[in-house]
């Protein structure tokens, strides 16, 4: 697999080999795919096999769920509040294309997972069947890699829009042009032709029962109509238009319907549903749960090679074996303070503050200011104020997929740990269908419907959740309901005085959100479909999609302390406030008790909602030094991929 030019091997991109070369780095698309397996010693249908497992997980997606799968997927959409440095960048709508973790994520998909298939598709489709290799297997493992670039190539462009379109490794560009970038309508033919392939040929039920079926392509597929379909806004002020018509939408609802009822059926209905502490189990970590229809796969190993993800998100390492940098992330107060108290799904999602967890010592303790969190080093509990001294901002830190807390997490290497990562459970299914039920009865996002009440409730019976009794929209507009409110902080010239006023910036975090776009945040929260939701809701209909971005408050952060007995410094919502406010609280706190050891922290930096949109941030910059190698001009190229005849 030798290429001629070097624009063309830089593209995967401009970027050089990544670590997962495990093996010869001439250069990148010259490496094996995996470190036991060479394309070059294939020939029987489990070395094909061999092939494909690091599609699952590993090397190839270790980039992308470092930290960008969250902080894009979770951050941008304002699910996981997160403040630090480039991280917290994404979340408060402030980056560009030399973001460093835009970098990561565009990487891992082409340098890692398309590359990868191409490679595998390049191998596999010449070789010759035989008695230890079958057409219909042959058949199976070109599927199963052209399911993972579908799936790759619809990340991308959900991410970045006119993206390039990478389905021939092998070719040849010549010296004086750059890989094309392709209209968004290119690259969906493109993920549709994948997908459906691999819905015609993977198996009702592999052999490995965590290995994609057809049901999982058929579901992706779904997904892509669902996509597709809801491309009915007004979105000429886009720099990436893709437009239906309401007939085309209500074709594509219509498949979307068809697809969800097969997958549903198959996998069992609304008795396959599982309760969320079951789902995200330690004990289910490695493999799939009733509601898995396709996920990865992480294997504890060395670096790159098994998941990071608890170690980003675990609080401490109390919480999360080996290592646990996650104090200071936690769920956005505008998503928490939605949720039924006795919704089970909470206490999944994230710690609650004066709940009663396991640590992974197996110390029982409770979580939050009142008792604070256990201190592996000193074996005892910390106080209030040294749990909140110890970055703390936010008392709601994730839970979900992170196993430290219940006291059964026994791996000690935090960076690289086992790990199941649903892309699509069957909750996901129901949803889609209730969502194109939903669009098929009417298009506009604020219509109330119950066309897909069975299907969304069936969802929240399983899992503990209050049923809704009455038709809800898609969207609901709250910017003029009166329980919003303003507020700023003033401080006098001698900082003795801290207090609430009018005139402030918009609240809306008190608000109780019941629409559909909410039901699915609370079901999904950091699963990587926030921002999936967002977009299709910004398809639909961009002028209310920033007004929902407009009505979650990502300043909000914990500010109560109990050791402070001077309560009307703490008229904040029951603990929380702006940032803002809890940097003048602290200076005051500073001067009231200078031998605490208070931190004043950093002032509430701005979040850039309006430069977000007004920069057309509903699809991220593609990175800087990825640019470079791409053509600035955009060809629509989808005639070419129907015909098979698109030579990239």
């Amino acid at each position: 697999m030798n290429l001629k030019n070097f624009k063309y091997k830089s593209l995967l991109l401009g970027l050089g080999a990544l670590a997962f070369c495990t093996t010869s780095c001439k250069d990148f698309l010259d490496v094996d795919v995996y470190d036991q397996y060479s394309t070059e010693s294939v020939s029987s249908y489990q070395d094909c096999l061999a092939l494909t497992m690091p599609l699952y997980g590993g090397r190839l997606w270790s980039e992308y769920e470092g930290k960008f799968a969250w902080c894009v997927n979770e951050g941008v959409p304002g699910v996981l509040f997160n403040v630090h440095q480039e991280e917290g960048a994404l979340f408060l709508l402030s980056f560009g294309e030399d973001n460093p973790i835009l970098l990561e994520g565009y990487r891992s998909l082409y340098s890692g997972v398309i590359a990868a298939c191409n490679q595998i598709l390049d191998k596999v489709s010449s070789l010759e069947t035989n008695a230890s290799l079958s057409e219909s297997e042959k058949n199976q493992i070109i599927a199963e890699a052209r399911l993972f670039r579908g799936y790759a190539h619809f990340l991308a462009t959900e991410y970045f829009g006119e993206a390039p379109l990478v389905m021939n490794s092998a070719a040849d560009i010549s010296e004086n042009k750059a890989l094309p970038r392709v209209s968004r309508k290119t690259l969906y033919t493109a993920i549709e032709n994948d997908l459906k392939f691999a819905a015609d040929n993977l198996p009702e039920k592999p052999n490995d029962n965590w290995r994609a079926s057809k049901y999982s392509a058929k579901a992706m597929l779904a997904k892509l109509y669902l996509t597709m379909g809801s491309c009915v806004g007004d979105l000429s002020g886009s720099t990436y238009p893709f437009k239906v018509s309401s007939s085309e939408s209500n074709e594509y609802m219509d498949k979307v319907v068809e697809l969800t009822t097969e997958v549903i059926k198959a996998m069992g209905g609304a008795g396959a549903l599982d309760s969320h502490a079951n789902i995200f189990s330690a004990a289910g970590r490695t493999a799939p749960s009733s509601e898995t229809v396709f996920a990865l796969y992480w294997k504890m190993g060395d670096y790159g090679e098994g998941s990071m993800y608890q170690a980003q998100m675990g609080p401490e390492e109390v919480w999360s074996p080996g290592s646990g940098w996650g104090s200071g992330k936690g769920i956005s107060y505008t998503l928490f303070n939605s949720f039924d108290k006795n919704d089970p799904r909470l206490y999944e999602l994230c710690l609650v503050a004066d709940h009663e967890y396991v640590t992974a010592k197996g110390q029982k303790v409770y979580y939050g200011p009142n008792h604070g969190s256990y201190d592996i080093k000193t074996d005892h509990v910390k106080t209030g104020s040294d749990f909140l001294n110890n970055g703390q901002c936010v008392l709601n830190n994730v839970k979900k997929y992170i196993w430290g807390v219940d006291g059964t997490a026994t791996q000690e290497k935090g960076m690289s740990i086992d790990r199941r990562a649903d892309i699509i459970r069957l909750s996901d299914v129901f949803m889609m269908r209730a969502e194109a039920k939903m669009a098929l009865e009417n298009l506009d996002v604020t219509a109330k419907s119950s066309a897909g009440l069975d299907d969304i409730n069936a969802v929240l019976k399983a899992h503990g959740a209050a049923p809704i009794e009455s038709p809800i929209a898609y969207f609901e507009d709250m910017s003029q309901n009166p329980a919003t409110y303003t507020f700023n902080v003033k401080v006098d010239e001698n900082g003795t005085k801290a207090y609430q006023i009018d005139g402030g910036k918009p609240m809306y975090h008190n608000l109780i959100r019941e629409d559909f776009v909410q039901q699915r945040r609370k079901e999904f929260a950091m699963e990587g479909q926030a921002w999936l939701d967002l977009k299709r809701f910004f398809y639909r209909d961009p002028k209310y999609a920033k007004m929902f971005l407009e009505q979650m408050d990502r300043g909000i952060q914990f500010s109560q302390n109990p050791e402070v007995q001077d309560e009307s410094l703490f008229e904040t919502e029951t603990g929380y406030a702006r940032r803002e406010l809890v940097y003048k609280l602290n200076e005051k706190l500073m001067v009231d008790y200078p031998d605490a050891g208070y931190n004043t922290g950093e002032k509430e930096p701005e979040v850039f909602v309006q430069s977000f949109i007004d920069h057309k941030y509903w699809f991220l910059p593609i990175p800087v030094s990825a640019k470079a190698y791409l053509s600035p001009s955009v060809e629509d190229l989808a005639s070419q991929v129907k015909d098979q005849t698109y030579p990239y």
